[in-house]
């Protein structure tokens, strides 16, 4: 019988660490995982890491390699002397049923984007060019979302006519999302367990983040979570979203992000002729989500929201809507890797928001190249392909 990974690696690494045992404990909690859920990743029994937590058992090198790897935590950080002290995350907005508990996925993003928004505010300290101004408004519960949306709306002077002109709801999500970072937010797509939440937004002493969940099914809804987090950066109540309506404050996020990207005025005008509420059929409500570049879903749920379809539409009109086909099989040239480039992907997941501050940082020396590269997740010197990459 071939030997189990961690025995492999204590065959590897026969040198003991002397460890704190508190130290494994805390990195396996601030990733979310029990004792079993540990022990199964790094295959080793559990009542092996219970000693190693407990100090009776001190890890080989080897050992302490492994839990670095699959906590995907930084091996120096199992070297501490003692355990970080905890720090409290975002709010926590999520009502929906059956919601689970946050997965160690889901923890890493928050981390992530946590991080850079830390090293960011520090250079900012020091060289406050380097990093653009925040540039957003504000919004209070007691306020009306639809005026809200309506306010926001002329802020970022987007017309209807101007959306016409975007590629689908890829195109619009994009446009948006360069938009949302003009006014200095960052912004991620990171991909996320869909049963856990829908994103996240992050508010910090000027400095905001929203982190959209790139496993979302449709770019409609990935738009759809990009205005819902804005919302929570407007009213100064940053967390994470599932997007739910027994909330108070994902509520008004919701109706928000719905004003927003189909104002009541445009989408009236759109259907005038029709004898309000009127049953829209499945062409007429794909032609309406076609012109305001959103999904289906969002048409069919703002229709009945506003009253311009009767109750119930939405239930039962959208079960076939938005539901993304199988890729077809497309046979490529071997030699031909084919999909987006490494550094269009990690564009793509921290924004080029980030991107772009990350090369001012280096050119201005405010931070060095390790640190560039550990905010980028890219090697130093792939630097100049992202800079021309951003163009």
């Amino acid at each position: 019988m071939l030997p189990k990974k961690s025995q492999v690696a204590e065959s590897e690494g026969m040198a003991e660490v002397p460890v704190n045992g508190r130290v494994l404990a805390w990195a396996r909690t601030i990733r979310g995982l029990s004792i079993d859920e540990a022990a199964g990743r790094l295959e080793m029994d559990p009542d092996i890491l219970r000693a190693y937590e407990s100090g009776a058992k001190k890890p080989l090198v080897g050992v302490l390699r492994l839990i670095s790897q699959k906590y995907q935590i930084n091996f120096t950080s199992l070297l501490m002397p003692e355990p970080l002290p905890p720090v409290q995350g975002p709010a926590d907005h999520r009502t929906r049923a059956n919601a689970k508990p946050l997965s160690m996925d889901s923890l890493i993003a928050i981390e992530e984007v946590s991080e850079a928004l830390e090293v960011f505010e520090d250079i900012a300290s020091e060289n406050s060019r380097v990093i653009q101004k925040l540039r957003i408004g504000t919004a209070t519960l007691d306020d009306d979302p639809e005026e809200v949306a309506i306010r926001e709306r002329r802020r970022f002077g987007v017309s209807i006519d101007d959306q016409k002109h975007w590629r689908g709801t890829d195109g619009a999500r994009r446009h948006w999302r360069a938009l949302i970072e003009d006014k200095g937010v960052f912004t991620y797509m990171i991909p996320m367990p869909t049963d856990e939440l829908s994103g996240f937004s992050i508010f910090r002493n000027d400095l905001a983040a929203i982190c959209v969940n790139d496993r979302e099914s449709t770019e409609g809804a990935k738009l759809f979570t990009l205005f819902h987090e804005y919302c929570h950066l407007l009213l100064r109540q940053a967390g994470i979203s599932d997007e739910n309506d027994n909330n108070r404050v994902e509520k008004f996020c919701n109706q928000f992000a719905s004003s927003f990207l189909i104002p009541r005025s445009a989408l009236k005008e759109a259907v005038a002729g029709a004898t309000l509420p009127y049953e829209f059929t499945d062409y007429e409500v794909k032609t309406l989500a076609t012109l305001f570049r959103v999904s289906n879903r969002a048409i069919a749920l703002r229709l009945e929201k506003i009253g311009f379809a009767p109750s119930g539409f939405y239930a039962r009109r959208t079960a076939p809507w938005d539901i993304p086909s199988e890729p077809k099989l497309v046979l490529k040239n071997p030699k031909d890797k084919g999909g987006p480039s490494a550094i269009t992907l990690r564009i793509k997941r921290v924004g080029r928001l980030h991107a772009g501050t990350v090369l001012n940082a280096v050119e201005r020396r405010a931070i060095n190249s390790f640190d560039a590269s550990e905010l980028m997740g890219m090697k130093f010197a792939s630097f100049g392909k992202i800079k021309a990459a951003l163009g």
